[in-house]
């Protein structure tokens, strides 16, 4: 297949137009892209299972495509390479939808998703003012084009159609064009997720690859926020996507915080996706605007389920801990609390004292309050946000952290004692293996022996099992 492409494309080093290119890519490499797409897979795609090894033969083409296709021997393919390879790619896809099931030639769409997106899930958009071109006169050609009269004389609306013509130079150069080639592709590939088992592999890419280059990213929403309120593991990875769908792109999503709170449980921070779940959470709690009783309430809910995570978490939950109560100072009552004064969440602070709501939320939080210096927390971890009540409730789980058999533990919760700002940034991804790695290779001081100690037997008759 590798060989097959490298000669079709060696037969289209010999055009002169860029119209001569289309055709001759459509005669020669197009049939070779088909014939790799519409192959069958190995194995079904599965969560525990890589697209690279459902299909290797369309694995094999992406890596010569990204390696050694190039115009010079060991260079990756140009941009206009992938170009036109997107532009035959949505071809394909497009006329495989029309069809009907028994007109596709016994491929279904899944196994046509399924190779697409093992082609193309390492592939974003070029800079265009950077462009690597195999085929030269097509900046030539473009500069005729734009020299004139015609299109000089062409207003907005009419260049703007010549960039998505398929049969014009332009298009290559064309913002546009590339993004109506790229989400017409990835689109398919959302729409069939389900259908095709990709939903994990599609959502790993999908705020890094995917969502910058669509036409508009808005059109995952609806996708993104099914996912999103579907629970485990396609929860986390989707946070990733929403979020900037919420950050750059306007989308509003009443629910973002209520659904991030829920996901906070012991079964995710063990999961082996929680560094994506880590990193969402740092940035969706950065910001001032975030009320205190949520972040009062996501403060004690990590810090229990701390207590019950594997300890590699630690390294992000407590630092992540301090971090949240200094961008939050209404929430430093939760490990400096030394009186029964209660503390009312800001929105009701804001209204009159004497309205009949204040005064059931002030006697509320005094309950609350009294209740804890009792002996019993306040917090509901059952409850949804609003009613939480973590804003009267103290972080005792730090008490507990003090003893925790890890060295390191004990110093990282004494910070919390210092008022001085943390800037250190967090890590997400420690496990016990780098654990293990680090405590077996630092230097052992002479005064501070190990946890447990080692001491050589003595020497003994090794058949003697029974001597000390």
């Amino acid at each position: 297949m590798e060989s097959k492409l490298s000669s079709a494309l060696r037969i289209c080093d010999k055009c002169k137009t860029y119209a001569e290119l289309c055709r001759t890519f459509d005669e020669k490499a197009s049939p070779i892209l088909e014939q790799a797409l519409q192959s069958p897979t190995v194995k079904a795609p599965r969560d525990h299972t890589t697209p690279d090894e459902c299909s290797p033969c369309v694995a094999e083409l992406r890596e010569a495509l990204c390696t050694r296709l190039g115009a010079h021997e060991a260079t990756p393919a140009e941009d206009d390479v992938w170009f036109l390879i997107y532009r035959a790619v949505s071809n394909l896809v497009e006329r495989q939808q029309r069809k009907r099931s028994r007109d596709r030639g016994g491929v279904s769409l899944s196994t046509l998703v399924t190779n697409c997106f093992v082609l193309l899930c390492t592939r974003t958009l070029p800079q265009l003012d950077h462009m690597k071109l195999r085929w030269g006169f097509l900046k030539k050609e473009r500069a005729v084009l734009e020299a004139s009269d015609a299109y000089v004389h062409s207003n907005a609306s009419e260049r703007r159609k010549l960039q998505l013509n398929a049969t014009s130079v332009l298009s290559v150069f064309s913002e546009k064009a590339h993004k109506h080639y790229f989400t017409l592709v990835w689109m398919v590939c959302v729409e069939k997720a389900g259908e095709a088992a990709l939903h994990i592999h599609l959502l790993h890419r999908l705020g890094s690859v995917v969502l910058p280059h669509l036409t508009n990213p808005l059109v995952l929403a609806d996708y993104l926020t099914g996912c999103f309120s579907s629970g485990g593991i396609v929860s986390i990875l989707s946070l990733q996507g929403l979020f900037l769908l919420m950050l750059d792109h306007g989308l509003e999503y009443p629910n973002y915080y209520e659904q991030l709170y829920s996901l906070l449980t012991p079964d995710a921070f063990a999961s082996r996706h929680r560094y994506e779940l880590f990193r969402l959470l740092d940035l969706s709690m950065t910001s001032l605007r975030v009320p205190s009783y949520i972040a009062a309430s996501v403060i004690k809910r990590v810090a229990q389920v701390s207590l019950m995570a594997p300890a590699p978490t630690l390294y992000f939950t407590l630092p992540f801990l301090r971090k949240v109560l200094q961008t939050h100072p209404n929430c430093i009552a939760l490990i400096h609390r030394s009186s029964r004064e209660a503390v009312v969440p800001e929105d009701m602070a804001g209204q009159d004292a004497d309205t009949a709501t204040a005064q059931s939320a002030k006697a509320q939080a005094m309950s609350d309050t009294a209740a804890l210096f009792d002996g019993r927390d306040p917090f509901d971890d059952r409850a949804k946000l609003p009613e939480t009540h973590a804003l009267n409730s103290t972080l005792w789980e730090l008490t507990a952290l003090e003893r925790h058999f890890m060295p390191v533990v004990p110093l990282m919760v004494s910070a919390f004692s210092s008022t001085a700002e943390d800037k250190t940034p967090l890590r997400y991804e420690k496990s016990y293996g780098r654990l293990f790695t680090a405590e077996v290779t630092r230097a052992i001081d002479s005064h501070h022996l190990p946890t447990i100690a080692y001491e050589a037997p003595s020497e003994a008759d090794p058949t003697d099992l029974l001597s000390f």
